[in-house]
């Protein structure tokens, strides 16, 4: 004679239609078939039949339920972000005092040179705005220093050559 066993599922149990609708969404949201077999006393070929007959299978449904939550995801993120602006790590010690093994960190003539450093970068990769914006930086440092800017940068003398080969170069094309 066979032994019941108390925790077997009971595999004859009929279930409406509701209850397989709780059952569908359940095993969407990523129960396995066994779990919900012994959650609701079923078989859990019972689950994967009515998941083949219904659609609601783990392949046909993974892809628009990790969508869905990527989705989910980013509007927390977002949402995050518009809570704390200032969430970059770049940022976080914009306000802080200056370290003690970077002095120039204040130095408005240095900050003036990298300005007009990364002004010129701007210009070179045609992002116009940022350019004028970053010159318009520049020139306040240069102000700050009581230096112009021309004392600021000066030009090494293969970039005094540079400028003077291509301004050459437009006065003999002019004269054509």
């Amino acid at each position: 004679m066979t032994r019941a066993y108390v925790e077997a599922p009971a595999t004859h149990f009929r279930l409406k239609p509701e209850t397989w609708a709780i059952i569908a969404e359940e095993y969407k949201n990523g129960a396995t078939a066994k779990d919900l077999g012994a959650k609701w006393k079923i078989a859990p070929s019972s689950v994967y039949r009515y998941a083949c007959r219904d659609g609601f299978t783990k392949k046909s449904m993974g892809d628009a339920r990790a969508r869905a939550h990527a989705r989910m995801v980013e509007e927390e993120e977002a949402a995050h972000r518009s809570m704390n602006p200032v969430g970059s790590r770049a940022l976080k010690n914009l306000f802080a005092p200056a370290s003690v093994d970077d002095p120039e960190a204040s130095d408005p003539a240095l900050l003036a040179k990298a300005a007009i450093l990364a002004s010129g970068r701007a210009m070179k990769g045609r992002l116009w705005a940022e350019a004028k914006a970053l010159a318009g930086l520049a020139e306040s440092y240069a102000r700050l220093s009581e230096r112009t800017i021309e004392e600021v940068y000066r030009p090494s003398p293969q970039e005094d050559a540079a400028v003077a080969y291509l301004l050459e170069k437009l006065k003999y094309e002019d004269e054509d």
